[in-house]
């Protein structure tokens, strides 16, 4: 075994001292403009805002959200939200959709990430995708993180992008983005995935919009 291999432990436990010193001493950072503003256009839907109380606002610890209702006809509808945090801290960051549904009764059927396209020739962006089970019900889940310049999927590159910024900018100001399309109860294994292909399709849609309302309101990264 190489000599220094002997400190790589050592380093990393410096490395990780010094990062999460960082978060001690945040800034606050506001979007350029109010989250609760943002809403995309779906053809053929119209959208309203739904609220969140001060208890669920309290335990999520969002600085601002916008939270919204897209409905077709009364069988036909989705939800899109955003969660914006001014800066994180131990106690105060954004919970991980992962660790949040299992604990509400969803069951994972299905897992993984997808590229999304965005407007202007950019390169695709990478996003979750969940299908998920609750006694019976079935909806489909597009989420990721975007912040600081980046668009990501994965839990641990965001936590190391946190860490890092915090130490060299003080600034962890961040949004989670969620996308939730409930399936149809009762239908055929096929009727179910033609279902699913629909509100892919749909999603994928919504998600491209999202991507980019969102980045307007963000703050310009440091």
């Amino acid at each position: 075994m190489a000599p220094w291999l002997n400190w790589a432990p050592v380093g990393a436990m410096a490395a990780g001292v010094l990062l999460t010193s960082g978060l001690r001493t945040q800034h606050r950072v506001p979007p350029r403009q109010p989250i609760a503003s943002l809403a995309v256009e779906v053809p053929g839907y119209q959208s309203q805002p739904l609220a969140i109380s001060k208890e669920e606002q309290a335990v999520a610890g969002m600085s601002e959200f916008s939270l919204r209702e897209f409905v077709r006809d009364s069988a036909d509808r989705f939800t899109t939200y955003v969660g914006y945090y001014d800066y994180q801290v131990q106690g105060k960051t954004i919970h991980s959709p992962r660790n949040c549904l299992p604990g509400a009764g969803w069951e994972t059927v299905r897992s993984g990430t997808m590229a999304v396209p965005v407007p202007g020739g950019g390169a695709p962006v990478a996003i979750n995708r969940f299908l998920l089970a609750n006694k019976g019900t079935q909806a489909l889940v597009y989420y990721w993180y975007q912040g600081r310049g980046r668009v990501e999927s994965n839990e641990y590159r965001v936590k190391w992008h946190l860490l890092r910024d915090a130490a060299l900018h003080g600034r962890t100001e961040e949004a989670l983005v969620r996308i939730v399309m409930p399936l149809p109860d009762g239908v055929t294994p096929a009727q179910l995935e033609a279902a699913l292909a629909r509100s892919d399709a749909l999603a994928l849609q919504v998600a491209r919009k999202l991507v980019v309302e969102v980045e307007r309101r963000l703050p310009v990264p440091a």
